[in-house]
């Protein structure tokens, strides 16, 4: 039986009079910007609003999306030697998420504690998103493996410098009743994005598509030629977004500590023994996503060395493109559900359908068996993203959302060091002893498995109930 706490919430206050009481403090003007924004009388900016919290995601998952399932293996492909591309990815995917992991560690918390004049979030915003993109354009252009795997490191540095604070925006302006609802507009934008990454990159690469143009153009210099192309495009709509992320609301925290030192040791002061349910949601969180990231990085290998489909590009467009056109309606419904039910529980059930998805996609013997798992993965996966991202924001303290959100993307940035790092070494192997392609299959079972142990887990939480 899911045990309850109360949730820490505070009070109404009521704005002082400036004539006979101090200045509101800062949590009690974040509450009146959030009545502005979200309902009463202004009721036609909450749409608005909301675009401006969600837009930024979609340039941002348009672009990993594309890297994590045809970008990286298509560097590897081009600069590394056919019998060891498990363990070049692995190599590549590693530098680039601990580079990752600690630019979201680094920045979190130290938004939570930041006066700058600009606000808290929106100085990591700026700078992380502009400073990412001479190294987006590198990693697209230079064709040495090392200099790539540099610059994928810092372009993951700086873009997710910018990610937490970003993050961290949702349970600033946000009313905890609305959480549910805002976490389905960011997914919303955020599967916007992944279709834009799937079919973008799935065209720019494919010379199937090329020679539709008219363009009789060899396999490298298709994929050499899209990525760039692909590259340059994001990096248009990341400027683009982050200006307009921008307008929002955004005050400098209170310098209400004596030293820049202890701003500095409060922003990275960690209560864990008093958030364990924040704990056992990360670490299921991990799982889950151990065995997502393992099975997007070496999903176009399964196609092409196991399936033996004759154009990897496209079929792996295709069935990102199922999985995510599912995913829409899933995160609409599961935005309403987890304002309205147990988020723990509807994490739970959507799980168990992806996984029952995952399950029969590893059993595929050709193409045309993947549509009914990609489905099923589809519809668990975009209810469970928005009732996890709830569950999270459920679960962190008030007015700490930046350190709590460097602390969640440890579930998301490991796996991508640890998934493609074990897995690609155990299908190089497998794939040496058994034959090309088993490999793949046995890295995929491997992940139905990782998922399953990461839903059992979520059984350990208890989420806040809010009262009175």
């Amino acid at each position: 039986m899911n045990s309850r706490r109360e949730s820490p919430i505070l009070p109404q206050t009521n704005l002082p009079s400036p004539v006979t009481k101090p200045l509101p403090t800062y949590d009690v003007v974040q509450r009146l910007i959030q009545r502005r924004m979200l309902g009463g009388e202004k009721g036609m900016t909450d749409a608005w609003t909301f675009v401006r919290l969600s837009i930024w995601w979609l340039p941002f998952n348009c672009l990993w999306t594309a890297l994590l399932t045809q970008g990286l293996q298509v560097r590897v492909e081009h600069l590394a030697p056919p019998e060891a591309k498990g363990g070049a990815l692995a190599t590549l995917t590693a530098i680039g998420a601990a580079l990752s992991l600690a630019s979201q560690v680094f920045a979190g918390p130290l938004s939570d504690q930041c006066s700058h004049p600009l606000g808290r979030r929106r100085p990591f915003l700026l700078v992380g998103t502009f400073a990412s993109l001479p190294f987006l354009f590198a990693f697209a252009w230079l064709e040495n493996f090392w200099l790539v795997i540099m610059s994928f490191a810092l372009l993951q540095w700086f873009l997710n410098l910018a990610a937490a604070p970003t993050r961290a925006l949702l349970p600033d302006l946000v009313p905890s009743e609305k959480h549910g609802f805002a976490s389905a507009q960011i997914g919303l934008w955020s599967l916007f994005g992944q279709v834009l990454g799937m079919v973008s990159v799935g065209i720019l690469l494919s010379p199937t598509y090329w020679q539709k143009l008219g363009y009789e153009v060899h396999k490298e210099i298709a994929e050499t030629l899209g990525l760039r192309w692909f590259a340059a495009s994001v990096a248009v709509l990341l400027l683009l977004a982050s200006a307009l992320t921008a307008t929002l609301p955004d005050r400098p925290a209170a310098k209400s500590l004596p030293s820049p030192f202890h701003n500095i040791v409060a922003a990275y002061r960690f209560p864990l023994r008093e958030h364990a349910d924040f704990l056992w949601l990360l670490v299921s969180r991990f799982l889950l996503n151990l065995g997502f990231y393992t099975a997007v990085a070496f999903m176009r290998w399964f196609l092409a060395d196991t399936l033996k489909v004759n154009d990897p590009a496209k079929a792996t467009m295709e069935l990102g493109l199922l999985v995510t056109v599912v995913s829409v309606p899933s995160v609409l419904i599961g935005g309403k559900l987890a304002d309205r039910m147990s988020k723990r529980k509807l994490c739970i059930i959507a799980a168990i359908v992806a996984g029952i998805g995952g399950l029969l996609f590893v059993t595929a013997t050709n193409f045309a068996m993947t549509r009914l798992p990609a489905i099923l993965f589809g519809a668990g996966s975009g209810v469970f993203a928005v009732a996890n991202w709830a569950l999270a924001v459920n679960l962190m303290p008030k007015g700490e959302g930046g350190k709590f959100f460097a602390l969640w993307q440890f579930a998301f940035t490991l796996p991508q060091v640890f998934g493609p790092a074990i897995s690609g070494k155990l299908g190089d192997f497998i794939n040496a002893a058994l034959g090309s392609g088993m490999g793949w299959r046995a890295v995929l079972l491997l992940c139905v498995a990782e998922m399953l142990a990461g839903a059992i887990l979520l059984l350990k939480v208890r989420e806040v109930v809010e009262t009175g």
